[in-house]
């Protein structure tokens, strides 16, 4: 029985790996109980996605020897010396209200630091809706490929920032209704089971509000510091106050780097006039009142909305657009 075990495990492969789950190790005992098989596999951080594929695997190849017993696998993790990320700063981009061009701005500032020679990364922290692959035209990316890779989770590259997003294990609309303790678990593996490599930043798209992915990423890593995004109207303004406020509660306590209005105004075709659609100054206003740095404006460019819906940082493409988000980036690096 053993050996028919054995041989059905030969035909497990991982993905990235030319050996079978025999050769490389991954197997380190196998107990044949009463009915029952117990397979034991030590593994290097397995990311969840990897883990039930590899059950998956073992399963229908032991069932193909005919073997009908029933399988049980535990995995233990072990730590590989190979895979030490090094991030020197992490950076969340937040607001308190949705619609507020956060991952336009997440997006565009990544692109903007690798442009000036920073190694970068860009976690989609958005569980309940990613919009990094979007921006990226990344929706139909093939994650068996290019995202496992030994049991890590390996980022994709794009414009020279490597992306990592919930997006990209879901079809594109697809509704994710998961608990709070779910989604918990899957920004853990985000952040400690990814080979994110040498990074000089890693910004974090974070969704809006004050919830469970807010306080499960401020348990987890130590945030350099937190930019936060608003428009000017006093409804998105109420809300971004709520957000200041967790971030400044004692027992998380995490530097605001400062704020950024973000569709400041809009140029009249007629004389050229500015437009204060949200009202004018709101969020420099409300930087004053709250002792933030004001880390600047964005106006309301059809270009910015344009490049975004077709997956491209409109940084690449305007220079217009490129010289307003360099200077926020500036900003953001001298306020660190």
């Amino acid at each position: 029985m053993k050996k028919k075990i054995e041989k059905a495990l030969e035909n497990v492969f991982i993905i990235d790996n030319q050996k079978n789950i025999i050769e490389s190790g991954f197997v380190k005992k196998i107990d044949l109980l009463s009915h029952k098989i117990v397979i034991y596999l030590s593994l290097s951080n397995p990311a969840m996605h990897f883990k039930n594929k590899l059950i998956k695997d073992i399963t229908h190849s032991i069932k193909n020897q005919n073997i009908s017993d029933p399988i049980c696998i535990k995995i233990e993790m072990k730590s590989d010396p190979k895979i030490k990320p090094v991030i020197k700063n992490i950076i969340a981009v937040a607001s308190g209200k949705g619609g507020v061009g956060k991952s336009t701005i997440a997006t565009n500032i990544a692109v903007s630091l690798v442009k000036m020679g920073f190694h970068v990364g860009l976690l989609d922290a958005d569980i309940y809706g990613p919009s990094i692959p979007l921006m990226f035209n990344l929706e139909e990316v093939d994650i068996h490929t290019k995202i496992h890779k030994n049991g890590m989770m390996n980022p994709i590259m794009s414009y020279g920032v490597k992306i990592l997003s919930i997006g990209f294990f879901s079809k594109y609309g697809q509704a994710i209704v998961w608990r709070g303790p779910m989604v918990t678990k899957v920004l853990r593996q985000f952040i400690h089971e990814t080979d994110w490599g040498k990074l000089d930043f890693l910004i974090v798209d974070l969704p809006p509000g004050t919830g469970d992915i807010h306080l499960s990423l401020l348990q987890e890593i130590s945030l350099k510091g937190i930019v936060i995004v608003s428009t000017s109207q006093k409804i998105a303004l109420s809300d971004v106050n709520r957000s200041v406020g967790m971030f400044r509660i004692q027992s998380i306590s995490v530097p605001i780097l400062g704020i950024i209005e973000n569709m400041s105004y809009v140029l009249t075709k007629e004389s050229k006039e500015k437009c204060y659609f949200f009202g004018k100054n709101g969020v420099k206003n409300f930087s004053k009142k709250m002792n933030l740095f004001f880390l600047g404006e964005i106006p309301m460019l059809q270009e910015i909305r344009k490049y975004s819906d077709l997956g491209i940082p409109g940084v690449l493409k305007n220079d217009k657009i490129k010289n307003i988000f360099l200077k926020i980036t500036r900003n953001i690096i001298n306020q660190l």
